[in-house]
């Protein structure tokens, strides 16, 4: 292998190795329309994440902890609901479990982390059968999502493995931005909604039309 030394893979899942059937458009509405119904706020949820936690702050200064917590709670319920449903529809993307099975084929260890919620990530790796993976992080796991650098180096930390050894390869800047956060090598994929730009932009090693690319550039695999 060519380069520094990769000893883990960490992926994201919707857009890298996977495509849910997820409406943000809707997700943001109902929650949206929580918070003007239930607390007379008015806010736009994009990104969803950060809002909630804004809406929380705000609730807590005006009716109290509890009061807090609770509408966080329902949030999320609306968002968990809306993420279950984006399993209907899900597909595999092309070159996904073979990137998986090479990379592990060479020893290399593989994960997953992202923003989506814990069964929901369960599911569809038994769905596509993907795996087994050394560690697998949804958005319950760290206090702090992408692109903090938090979800990495809890990785870093559960698997001995230092920054310098690891790859992170996901589809959208958040994931470049974790990523190089935790001071480690970044990959982009273009199977996604963000443009080669836009992850370049965001710090990104390697950008690559798909995961072919991927094994071929770390591997010297071709698909």
């Amino acid at each position: 292998m060519e380069g520094p030394e990769i000893k883990l893979v960490l992926f994201d899942l919707d857009g890298t190795l996977v495509t849910l059937n997820f409406n943000a458009d809707k997700t943001r509405s109902a929650l949206h329309k929580y918070y003007l119904s239930k607390y007379d706020l008015d806010i736009f949820f994009k990104p969803v994440l950060q809002r909630i936690g804004e809406a929380e702050q705000v609730i807590e200064a005006g009716k109290g902890g509890a009061a807090a917590r609770a509408a966080t709670a329902k949030a999320n319920e609306i968002l968990r609901e809306n993420e279950e449903r984006a399993l209907v529809g899900a597909k595999l993307l092309p070159y996904a479990a073979e990137n998986i099975d090479e990379f592990q084929r060479e020893n290399i260890k593989v994960g997953i982390f992202s923003r989506t919620t814990k069964s929901v990530v369960e599911s569809a790796i038994e769905r596509f059968g993907l795996g087994p993976f050394d560690i697998v992080i949804s958005r319950e796991d760290t206090v702090e999502t992408k692109p903090s650098p938090e979800p990495v180096n809890y990785a870093l930390s559960k698997l001995e493995i230092k920054p310098e050894h690891c790859l992170v390869v996901g589809d959208h800047p958040y994931y470049i931005e974790s990523g190089k956060g935790a001071g480690a090598l970044t990959a982009g994929v273009l199977t996604g909604l963000a443009g080669k730009n836009d992850l370049l932009d965001a710090g990104a090693d390697y950008v690559f039309q798909d995961m072919r690319g991927l094994v071929l550039e770390i591997l010297g695999v071709e698909l």
